[in-house]
């Protein structure tokens, strides 16, 4: 019964099945405006403030509200959105965005004082934003007029729209916000909207309503509503598409993906090569400060044996952080191989012994004995670290787990309340890994505290590099020294199964988002199935 709530309860307010009888008009060849599509989510995303978010699920959704300067297209190349165009100069030293009329959902204008603004709050201390450090290469960034805005850099980059590239936040509504109060400003629960979509309604753990931004510039999203509910138990999330109560679900187990393409219940999609599953290591634990011990515990991991327990074989193994769907990945560089006997011998080496006998081993009075944290809703992580406590245990270790929702994890996380961490992380698309692995990035991404000055030095000199072919060498170099001394166990790149209902028309899930493109999408006039807005 719980489950069935789960399923079918919630969401839009007055939404009743109301089918139209097929056969009664022709089918329509092409777009047709109107209609609600629902799309399941695992977790509520939380904070919608572009300064504080810290989940790829409430980046996926503010996307479809946000529109920036310059916007990723699906072959990764940048392109124009609200700029009409940049300009870099001579020196590599600036870069200049030339503006379009563009307006906010509320109608207010988008300017240039919101663009540079807005690049001032994210490098503001006051704030703290994660993406702070992204920024410490922007030396200034002014307002020439209403519709020009220029960023100063302190060097030249390799790829200065990416490095000038952030969300913008509405000028007339932040400036009377106090930066040392941002986690209470009252647009991080109602974001304005420059993009598509808007948020028309959320419910904490419920749904999430977004609807069409009646001031947005470009081309009109084809449906009236969209609807992001939240049910966290996969299971429930699958039966949900099946049974028709939602239409689109990511992040599918295979053997869920397999059965619902053969009943024809939905269209499967694979999508490959951004997103990597990781054991973070928290340095702060003096078990984990040797690089012996780290790399010793992941030649404990069988990874191919993961991937086809948790993934059914659709996903690769992983030995960096930099996926292979970016261009300065290193195809050479080969994944730990699952080997237990050398993983004992590297502990020994690194000073663990089991002095008492109890299958425990220890080293300077502590036990390798430590938590590993996962996140309640994703089968991956709560199974996956099941298999690791196993593989552990097989070379001496004792783990306990831990699995808690999204915002508690996140939480402690942040916190540096953990030992472990299975995560599962997007990268960005621009090849730079800083906010992971940065001695800089602590306050970010790099909740482990880990710090390598080879490290640091790698990225700096690849992130000055302007010709990528010159620059890939020395990525290489970095990639190879995060696997001698690595922050994290890389586990897995993972396949995105996604599941589509047969009433969507035009859906084209990305490696940049499962709905990447939102407001193409469109239902037939027979299809659709709910009252009100069509």
């Amino acid at each position: 019964m719980v489950l069935l709530m789960v399923v079918m309860g919630g969401g839009c307010s007055g939404d009743q099945d109301a089918k139209v009888p097929a056969g009664q008009t022709p089918r329509p060849a092409g777009p047709v405006p109107g209609g609600t599509a629902v799309v399941a989510i695992p977790a509520d995303p939380g904070i919608l403030n572009p300064l504080l978010y810290n989940s790829a699920l409430a980046g996926m959704i503010y996307a479809e509200m946000h529109d920036g300067l310059a916007e990723m297209a699906d072959d990764l190349s940048w392109q124009p959105r609200i700029a009409t165009g940049w300009e870099v100069s001579a020196d590599g030293l600036s870069v200049t965005y030339h503006l379009r009329p563009w307006r906010w959902s509320d109608g207010q204008p988008l300017t240039a004082q919101d663009v540079a603004y807005s690049l001032r709050l994210f490098q503001d201390e006051r704030i703290a934003s994660p993406r702070r450090g992204f920024y410490r290469d922007v030396a200034s960034v002014a307002a020439l007029d209403s519709a020009t805005v220029r960023y100063r850099l302190t060097y030249p980059v390799a790829d200065p729209v990416q490095r000038t590239w952030h969300h913008i936040l509405p000028y007339h509504i932040v400036k009377d916000y106090d930066p040392n109060a941002v986690s209470r400003w009252p647009l991080n629960e109602s974001p304005l909207s420059s993009g598509e979509f808007m948020l028309a309604s959320r419910s904490y753990n419920g749904d999430l309503v977004l609807v069409p931004n009646p001031s947005y510039p470009g081309p009109a999203a084809l449906l009236a509503r969209v609807v992001l509910r939240v049910i966290p138990e996969a299971s429930a999330r699958v039966l949900a598409l099946e049974t028709g109560a939602v239409d689109l679900v990511y992040h599918l187990a295979p053997a869920d993906a397999r059965r619902l393409e053969a009943k024809q219940a939905a269209r499967i999609v694979a999508i490959g090569g951004r997103g990597f599953y990781y054991l973070q290591w928290n340095l702060d634990n003096p078990r984990f400060r040797d690089a012996r011990t780290r790399r010793a515990l992941s030649l404990a991991i069988d990874r191919q044996g993961m991937i086809a327990t948790l993934l059914g074989g659709y996903g690769k193994p992983a030995a960096t952080p930099i996926p292979p769907a970016v261009w300065n990945h290193d195809g050479e560089l080969a994944p730990d191989p699952y080997d237990p006997a050398r993983a004992r011998g590297m502990l020994a080496a690194a000073g663990w012994r089991d002095l008492d006998h109890d299958g425990v081993l220890e080293r300077d009075g502590l036990k390798l004995e430590f938590e590993i944290l996962s996140r309640q809703g994703d089968p991956v992580r709560e199974d996956g670290a099941v298999i690791l406590k196993r593989a552990f245990a097989d070379v001496g270790a004792k783990v306990t787990l831990r699995s808690l929702e999204l915002a508690t994890g996140l939480e402690r996380l942040q916190e540096g309340r953990f030992d472990a961490y299975l995560g599962l992380l997007n990268a960005n698309l621009f090849g730079d890994p800083s906010e992971y692995v940065s001695s800089r990035a602590s306050a970010r991404f790099n909740q482990g505290h880990y710090a390598n000055a080879r490290v640091d030095s790698l990225l700096e000199a690849a992130l000055e590099i302007r010709d990528r072919a010159a620059a890939l060498p020395v990525w290489c170099r970095l990639q190879e020294t995060l696997a001698g001394d690595p922050p994290c166990a890389y586990l897995f790149y993972p396949d995105n199964l996604v599941g589509v209902s047969l009433r969507l028309q035009d859906v084209r899930p990305h490696l940049l988002s499962p709905i990447n493109n939102l407001a193409e999408w469109w239902i037939a006039p027979e299809d659709r199935k709910y009252r009100g807005p069509r």
